[in-house]
């Protein structure tokens, strides 16, 4: 004779209602909580760029020659601020031999996101820069990256630095017979101090 037995757990159905509600009553009769901090939007503090008469010793140029590539960039620039504080730079310094240039843009608003927004800055570039690297953006801050391009005017070499933190975008082109991604902090330092 075969003898079946069934055991039926009566503790398990009681223990989960008992679970259940010491965790209704424990959520009901805690103290209400307080309201989450609503995350303020970063405000940049206003970025001032100077513009000095001089440049790593070059004369600052008012020629209009000079000026359209800095003025182009300039206005590219504004465009990806948010918040435009007013304050940009267009300026371009120029070696009395013509071997060496500097152009400056930069604009200066809020930036969200630095990195997203420096990437941004350097694609679909017309010129193909070589050896584009991360670079120190000098005690300024934010981040930054520098190339090179060997081909644009032999026997110059076009060095081309880009920026962005969260109160300014900005671009620097060097045009020198050397690499000069070395100087993008010191020059950032002139234009911001």
């Amino acid at each position: 004779m075969r003898v079946s037995v069934t055991h039926r757990s009566v503790a398990a159905p009681t223990s989960l209602a008992a679970m259940l509600g010491c965790a209704l009553i424990v959520v009901g009769c805690a103290s209400p909580s307080t309201p989450a901090a609503k995350p303020s939007a970063s405000v940049a503090a206003i970025v001032q760029f100077a513009v000095p008469a001089k440049v790593n010793g070059l004369p600052r140029s008012t020629d209009d020659k000079w000026l359209k590539i800095p003025k182009s960039a300039e206005t590219f620039l504004k465009g990806k601020v948010l918040s435009p504080t007013g304050g940009s730079v267009a300026a371009a310094y120029v070696a009395p031999d013509l071997l060496e240039t500097i152009e400056l843009s930069a604009a200066a608003g809020r930036v969200v996101d630095p990195a997203w927004t420096r990437r941004q800055l350097t694609q679909n570039r017309a010129i193909k820069l070589e050896e584009v690297r991360p670079a120190d953006p000098g005690f300024v801050g934010g981040v930054g990256t520098c190339g090179v391009s060997r081909d644009f005017a032999p026997p110059s070499v076009l060095t081309i630095c880009d920026w962005a933190e969260p109160g300014s975008v900005g671009t620097v082109r060097f045009m020198s017979l050397k690499d000069r991604r070395g100087m993008f902090a010191d020059l950032r330092a002139q234009l911001q101090p």
